[in-house]
């Protein structure tokens, strides 16, 4: 077997053991979060049980099912930063001094922001999600009959959503550091962006002021940070650049 060969069987194998290592974190998770299956229920159905509605299963077996959805689920929030740090593991011998200090940057960042959004989805954006609901349609004598496993997948979809968007952030940093635009090309744009800053804030938060400004605002904020980090992070990339001796270099004097 030549070396080339051999070297690549060495990282199919690393690549394997750290696969498994993730199913085993995510499978520990997901088993704890069954056990305790009654108290995150608990904690999940806060927000509709703040508005007094009673939820039903349909069949003998969806309570069941709903608790095995949500140990899915929770096994998989948890065991996230760890999926992360095998793959950064896994490809950090071919990252140079510069893309390291960003992996680890990322480390950190992702999970955060992605918990940051999900916690905003459960404190702000559900408890006005079903408001909405309960209060449209409220003078048509059709009364509401929620099930247990469709309000927690609702629940679901809001929290991973919020979770995502507030990684834009930071593919707005990665556009920055690879050239494809610049933190001022975004910032002439900053009066439209605001604009729909606060629609998407006007959209996730009931129709009061206070509440969509309570939203808006923490986001334009994270907006302009992420345009001043942008500007820290082009200045050492753009360093970087000119450093280089290019194609052609000069010819000495």
């Amino acid at each position: 077997m030549t070396d080339g060969a051999s070297e690549w069987t060495g990282h199919l194998q690393e690549l394997r053991r750290r696969i498994i290592a993730v199913l085993v974190v995510f499978t520990a998770a997901a088993l704890c979060a069954f056990a305790f299956s009654d108290q995150a229920a608990a904690f999940l159905l806060a927000p509709v049980s703040a508005f007094g509605v009673t939820l039903y299963t349909f069949n003998p077996a969806e309570q069941f099912t709903a608790y095995l959805q949500l140990s899915m689920w929770t096994g998989a929030a948890a065991s996230s930063p760890f999926l992360l740090l095998q793959a950064a593991l896994f490809v950090w011998p071919a990252l140079r001094p510069r893309e390291r200090r960003y992996t680890l940057a990322a480390l950190i960042a992702v999970p955060a922001l992605f918990f940051a959004g999900a916690a905003a989805a459960y404190w702000f954006i559900a408890p006005a999600a079903l408001r909405f609901f309960l209060n449209f349609g409220a003078f048509d004598g059709i009364q509401p009959l929620w099930g247990f496993k469709e309000y927690l997948s609702l629940l679901y979809a809001l929290m991973i959503a919020a979770g995502l968007f507030l990684q834009t952030p930071l593919l707005l940093l990665f556009a920055f550091a690879a050239g494809i635009t610049t933190p001022q090309t975004v910032a002439r744009l900053r009066p439209p962006i605001i604009l729909l800053i606060f629609f998407a804030a006007a959209l996730c938060t009931p129709p009061d002021v206070i509440s969509q400004a309570a939203l808006g605002i923490p986001l334009y904020l994270l907006f302009e940070l992420t345009l001043a980090a942008g500007r820290l992070l082009r200045g050492p990339v753009r360093k970087g650049r000119d450093a280089s001796p290019g194609l052609y270099p000069r010819r000495k004097q």
